[in-house]
């Protein structure tokens, strides 16, 4: 499969950018000795990640653990 260019990878919605890292990371494990194979798929790799930080988290995260409440009657130890 041909790496995709970060101009096309622009215009693909986040599960669509999912499923090309799937992809990619699978082909990575079945490169063999090809080093400059190995090297756009370690690329495209990173491309594909890069989008998908810029595009922010995924709408289904998980939300954020509540901070721990201290004990009734603690002392706090900031200054």
């Amino acid at each position: 499969m041909a790496v995709a260019k970060i101009k096309d990878l622009r215009a693909l919605p986040r599960d669509e950018l999912q499923t090309k890292l799937g992809t990619y990371r699978r082909e990575m494990l079945e490169v063999g000795d090809n080093p400059k194979k190995s090297m756009n798929l370690r690329r495209a790799v990173a491309r594909v990640l890069t989008l998908l930080n810029e595009k922010g988290p995924a709408k289904a995260a998980k939300p954020a653990a509540a901070k721990p409440q201290a004990a009734p009657g603690a002392v706090s130890r900031k200054r």
